[in-house]
Parts: C-alpha cells; structure tokens; sequence
C-alpha cells in the first residue's frame, strides 16, 4: 500500500527537563514537518513553512493523529469526514473525525469527534475514552487500568448513568468518493491546484494521495475489502502536504515514460501536482 501514514504520537517524559522540575514534558513522534533552520534555543521551536515558490517543495507528507497537544498551523492532522457502523448495523452518521492507524491503502481504524455522554453509551459498540470523570468504566466494560484514551468495547448500556464521563465512537472505514459516506465509510477532501470543486481522496500514504479520477471497478470498496491495484484505474496521483496545492514535486524512482499504469498519471516531466489535504490545525 506504499509507505504507512504517520500518526502523530507522544513519548512521555522524553522532553528536555527544565531547572527543578521533576519530571519532563512529552515529545510528540511523527509530528510531521521538521523544522530546518538551526534552533536558536533548546526551549524554542523553530517554525519553517514551505513556500509555495519552491520547486521542487523542501519536504512534503501528511500525518494523522489526534487534535490538540501539538496540533497548530504548522503541525496539522488529517480531517476526515467518518460514518462509523455501529453494533447494531446501522451507520452513527457523518461527523468530523481523525485517523488513529491505518489498517490498509484506503481503510483506516477512526475516531468520531462527536461527544457522547456516559449515559448514551451502547453495548457492542466501540468507544474511545475522552474524559474520565467519575465515570466507572471497568462496569462498563473498560480495563481496570483504562485513562483517557483508552478505547474498549461497552458490553451494557450506559442508561441511567448520572456520572460525568465522556466518549467518541471508534471503528474502521474505507475511503469513498462522497461527502456523504454511508456506513463503514469515510471521506477525505484535498484541494488541488485549478479545481475549485472539493476533489476525494481514494488512496493516501505518508507522502503522496490519488483522486477518484479513473473510479474503480469490482465494487468492493463500499464492503471494507482494499481494493486490488487493477481495480483503480488512471486515479491520477499527487504529492501530499498541508500547505499549498500550487508548484510541482519530482517524483524518484521510476522513468516518467513508465508512468501511467494504474493509478499513476503524472506530469510528462517527471513532477507529481501538489495537492493540499484537508486538516485540522488544532
């Protein structure tokens, strides 16, 4: 499925111990975008933006990740819009969500950003623990050792709950070509240099994403299964970053008159288009 996507992380205790502190800040992994230019401070961050004037693009890929913590203008995270099945068969609908892991080139294991009261919770569905409050999640089917961010599957019904805890939906989707995807389904927009029109994401990586230019064939994206490459065809391919979607990036590894084979419509001279995936800046 090409190189995974990076999912922004935090190591605890990692950080830089300040003069009688007894313990030391997390460090985010796989934030994304490396700062370039030499820190002027062990204490201070170092904010290098690309600029749409370059090309090739210094550095380009996209990461997924919660919100929050790190999360800023100059660290994004993926935005997806999600439809989660619930246990009973149905879809939760469509909400803003994030990518947790990816399980496939197109299918990845999602959070449902909408916020669910203790109470609300139902057997059989999967949750993913926002706040704890007085919450007692191991009688709702949670680990003893659960903290936030936990995720378990609720084996009773929260109702008649009068604790403070909360929740988001969790579950696995696959990307379609749809701003309204059906359940088991997600969406991911791009902007992409001259269409003014939202463009969907049917494939994305680290570092590069494809469109639904060509559609597919075999019909089995809305069940879940990863496609097969002869399935896609002429998805035409970009670079991915959270910045711009205008200049070009040269693209290695392969002679540009060997292009074009599924899912592989770049430029003639050797470039991939940039494309600017949709994302969440805090």
């Amino acid at each position: 499925m090409g190189r995974p996507l990076k999912i922004q992380k935090y190591a605890t205790m990692a950080g830089i111990m300040a003069n009688g502190s007894q313990s030391a800040s997390a460090v985010a992994i796989d934030q994304g975008y490396p700062p370039f230019a030499a820190p002027t401070a062990l204490d201070l961050p170092t904010v290098v933006l690309p600029s749409p004037a370059t090309s090739p693009l210094p550095f380009t890929g996209v990461v997924g990740g919660q919100r929050g913590g790190a999360v800023s203008a100059t660290y994004p995270v993926v935005e997806v819009q999600v439809n989660i099945t619930l246990a009973s068969g149905s879809g939760a609908g469509v909400h803003n969500g994030i990518i947790l892991r990816q399980k496939g080139a197109r299918k990845f294991f999602v959070q449902d950003l909408t916020t669910i009261q203790d109470e609300d919770i139902i057997a059989g569905n999967a949750y993913l623990i926002t706040a704890l409050g007085t919450t007692n999640w191991q009688a709702l089917g949670a680990s003893s050792t659960a903290v936030v961010g936990t995720v378990f599957t609720a084996t009773i019904d929260g109702t008649g709950l009068t604790t403070t805890g909360t929740v988001n939906l969790v579950g696995t989707c696959v990307l379609v070509n749809s701003a309204t995807p059906t359940a088991g389904n997600m969406s991911i927009t791009m902007a992409v240099a001259g269409d003014s029109t939202a463009v969907y994401i049917s494939k994305l990586t680290n570092r590069f994403v494809q469109d639904f230019n060509g559609g597919e064939t075999g019909g089995n994206a809305n069940t879940g299964n990863v496609w097969n490459p002869t399935q896609v065809i002429n998805d035409i391919e970009y670079a991915a970053n959270f910045f711009t979607d205008e200049s070009t990036f040269a693209k290695s590894g392969a002679e540009s008159d060997t292009w074009g084979v599924n899912g592989s419509e770049q430029n003639t001279g050797g470039t991939l288009g940039l494309a600017q995936v949709e994302n969440f800046t805090s």
